[in-house]
């Protein structure tokens, strides 16, 4: 039985952590693809040196996979069209049979924008089904939870009982876990017709009370939810992620993408109250 190498972009991240952590329990071979990689995943996971600006270097990460999985990192800067042009061009080069992209959030639009970010997202999702045989194009339907366990929001719970984001109080909103994310990742992986695109949401919607009362039951803390304006969250991001980084997440707030196609959707299975369940909350 043929053994599926499977290859991984942003392993070390939210997303990534999970995107590996589902396909290890399902007995694929994972190399992970970092500029500076980090060993210590497990046995089947092979950590390899790549930058996405190096073609030559990406060619020799992809040479035998079965599986590119692509996540683009948090670049805002002006060579992230270029990451996106420089990984499209090695699939083809290393001749990948089948590739899926995290967009790791909303939908990219058909057409640039002129935010380098977007548009690395928008070209990459367009021109995959051209590059590889087999393609699918998969992100989160909404925000993912992981976000509200984060080294910004995180101590506000601890601290003082807070969940601070920029959603309305009352806007029901689909949460998911990046698990769930991840074991779609891991069905496409092995697909006979893998669906072309996905994406994923959360069992049910909830609004931001609704949240702040699934986590107190989960955890016996008392917590209580608060909308906050962008400018105020990218001012809770910045000391962790960098002032340009918060200010580009910010501004996906201040300009959220449209409604997701239903027909696209997939529900995981984590509730709010089990996610939270499973938190280090003190960490």
């Amino acid at each position: 039985m043929h053994e599926t190498t499977v290859v991984v972009h942003g392993a070390t991240g939210t997303q990534g952590t999970a995107i590996v952590r589902r396909l290890q329990a399902a007995g694929h071979r994972i190399r992970t693809v970092a500029r500076h990689p980090q060993a210590g995943a497990g046995p089947a996971v092979e950590p390899f040196p790549a930058d996405l600006l190096d073609l030559d270097s990406l060619v020799t990460a992809y040479a035998g996979a079965d599986v590119v999985v692509i996540q683009l990192p948090l670049n805002f800067a002006a060579d992230a069209v270029r990451q996106a042009d420089t990984i499209l061009a090695a699939l083809a080069q290393a001749g990948v049979p089948r590739a899926i992209f995290n967009t790791g959030g909303g939908v990219p639009p058909t057409d640039p924008v002129g935010v380098p970010f977007v548009d690395a997202r928008a070209r990459l999702a367009a021109r995959l089904p051209d590059t590889v045989p087999v393609a699918s194009v998969v992100g989160p339907a909404s925000t993912y939870l992981e976000n509200l366990v984060a080294a910004w929001s995180r101590p506000l719970v601890l601290d003082q009982g807070e969940l601070r984001y920029p959603l309305p109080e009352q806007l029901p909103n689909p949460w998911v876990a990046a698990d769930d994310l991840g074991a779609v990742i891991t069905d496409l992986a092995v697909a006979t017709t893998p669906a072309p695109a996905r994406l994923v949401a959360g069992p049910s919607a909830l609004t931001g009370p609704q949240v702040a009362a699934e986590i107190e039951a989960a955890t016996g803390r008392r917590v209580r939810w608060q909308s906050i304006e962008p400018h105020d969250y990218a001012r809770m991001l910045a000391p962790h992620l960098g002032q340009a980084t918060a200010a580009g997440i910010a501004a996906a707030y201040l300009n959220p993408t449209p409604p997701p196609d239903p027909t696209l959707i997939v529900r995981g299975s984590t509730t709010v109250r089990a996610w939270a369940a499973q938190q280090n909350w003190n960490a």
